[in-house]
């Protein structure tokens, strides 16, 4: 596989493909980087020592889940 990967500041309405790849199948994605740093910035993630200590109420057993069904060995 052969990629190219361009980060263009201000896109235009037309943007130039570059010669490496014409004249082949190509699949292009736009990807607007400002929403995505934002989006992460905006979220921290949790760390596993927040969830400690969080469930509340009581600790139920498991109701029986019937027998397994009797199937066929490969031949």
């Amino acid at each position: 596989m052969f990629a190219i990967r361009q980060i263009i500041d201000d896109p235009q309405d037309v943007i130039p493909v570059p010669p490496e790849l014409r004249h082949r199948r190509t699949e292009v994605i736009f990807i607007a980087m400002e929403q995505e740093t934002e989006t992460v910035a905006a979220q921290p993630k949790p760390s596993l020592a927040s969830l400690a200590g969080c469930w509340e109420g009581e600790l139920l057993e498991r109701a029986p889940q019937g027998d397994f069904e009797t199937r066929r060995e490969f031949e």
